[in-house]
């Protein structure tokens, strides 16, 4: 058994893939602490099944200003330029000043591999690793330095660097899919890295999203799943309702008051407020279950950066689990997967026109599009998440061949 400490820049009450991860080491004998920031009503201490979290409070404006020689400036007119000076630093410092607040505590566990959640948390981990000689593991959960909103010029310089460091110096990378990948490997220059896809945890769910919306089976429904905010693609997909004649859209996910607000005024403005519902988010082991049945999934990103353009987003996942089509705007291993699967269609969603007829046909023909048995057993045995869990374990006890003890 070893001991594992897994590290994330946030509070990890919801973050699907740190969590399943975290139960799946914890499920094969692992001794599992995750290390995430204070914040979201959590305790700063707790025991959470099988893993145990600890959360410290991580504000880098205050651990910056705090440091010399800006605290020795810090006071009378001169303080708003001292404030802004450490914003402006803010985003290049980061990375060590996380180390700073974190890499004492993971240390303190004595952990035998520190996993590093995004390139935020991997300075702290190689930090903490020098001070018991543990092993260390970074996931990527996307192109660093194609992240959106995109960097500016000097910052995407500065984490192109830093990860490149940072990245040789591991012990081990995973990611979220192969096209991120293979861009990946070619920046670090390794060829090593694993892939984990972000699949979705199935269980069972008490509630059903035809029962909540009280829509009979003969309503054609078609849903959105994902954070519900403004440039995801829903506003844009409302805009089509009225041309889809008595057809249903639902989003599923966490959304604030003021953009359900938003989204519902211009759903009255279209006069098709009775067939669009913004709903709430649920434990992410429920979603595959609550969404069966609708009749066609929309995956509505935009390729704006490299990490969207070949991103493997968990609501893929989940609607193909739920077997529903799913339609999605042209997105490189998107395409490749709905190719291989045969469950679901791509179109460039900035074509209104061909969006719209591209849903109406198949609402039509959506019984082509829902997967067979044979289907969805090669499904399961590609993209499971038991499947990622068990490349997890293995990549764990590939570190652990040659054990390091702390000191």
């Amino acid at each position: 058994m070893a001991r594992i400490a897994v590290l994330v820049s946030n509070p990890c009450v919801a973050d699907a893939r740190v969590i399943k991860m975290a139960c799946a080491a914890a499920e094969a004998g692992h001794e599992v602490h995750v290390f995430g920031t204070l914040g979201s009503g959590a305790p700063s201490f707790e025991n959470s099944g099988p893993v145990t979290y600890h959360r410290v409070e991580w504000r880098p404006l205050q651990v910056l200003r705090s440091r010399l020689p800006l605290r020795l400036l810090d006071f009378g007119p001169i303080k708003p330029v001292v404030s802004f000076l450490a914003r402006q630093l803010v985003p290049y410092a980061k990375y060590g000043l996380f180390s700073r607040v974190f890499a004492k505590h993971v240390a303190g566990i004595r952990p035998t591999i520190i996993h590093a959640h995004d390139l935020i948390c991997v300075k702290a981990a190689l930090d903490a690793a020098l001070l018991c000689d543990a092993k260390v593991m970074y996931d990527a959960h996307e192109l660093e330095v194609h992240r959106n909103p995109p960097h500016p010029f000097l910052q995407k310089i500065w984490v192109a660097r830093l990860e490149r460091q940072y990245g040789r110096q591991v012990a081990a990378v995973n990611t979220v899919g192969r096209k991120v990948g293979e861009v990946l490997a070619e920046h670090l220059g390794r060829n090593d890295l694993a892939v984990l896809y972000n699949s979705p945890l199935v269980g069972s769910c008490p509630r059903h999203i035809r029962g909540e919306l009280g829509i009979s089976p003969d309503v054609p429904l078609f849903v959105y799943v994902g954070k519900v905010t403004m440039g995801r693609g829903v506003s844009e997909v409302l805009n089509l309702l009225p041309k889809l004649g008595g057809a249903m859209f639902a989003a599923v996910g966490p959304c604030d008051d003021k953009t359900r607000e938003l989204l519902q005024r211009q759903a009255d403005r279209l006069d098709v407020g009775g067939r669009f519902r913004v709903l709430p988010a649920l434990p992410f082991d429920q979603v595959v279950d609550y969404i069966r049945g609708a009749d066609i999934g929309v995956i509505s990103v935009q390729p704006i950066t490299l990490s969207y353009r070949y991103c493997m987003p968990n609501k893929l996942f989940e609607l193909a689990f739920a077997n529903i089509p799913i339609i999605s705007n042209d997105l490189d291993e998107i395409r490749e997967f709905l190719e291989e699967n045969g469950n679901g269609e791509i179109v460039d969603f900035e074509d209104q026109a061909a969006l719209v007829y591209t849903i109406a046909r198949m609402l039509r023909e959506k019984e082509r599009f829902i997967m067979n048995e044979a289907q969805l057993e090669h499904l399961w045995h590609a993209y499971s998440w038991e499947k990622q869990a068990e490349k997890l374990i293995a990549a764990y006890d590939r570190l652990l061949q040659a054990e390091p003890t702390c000191a």
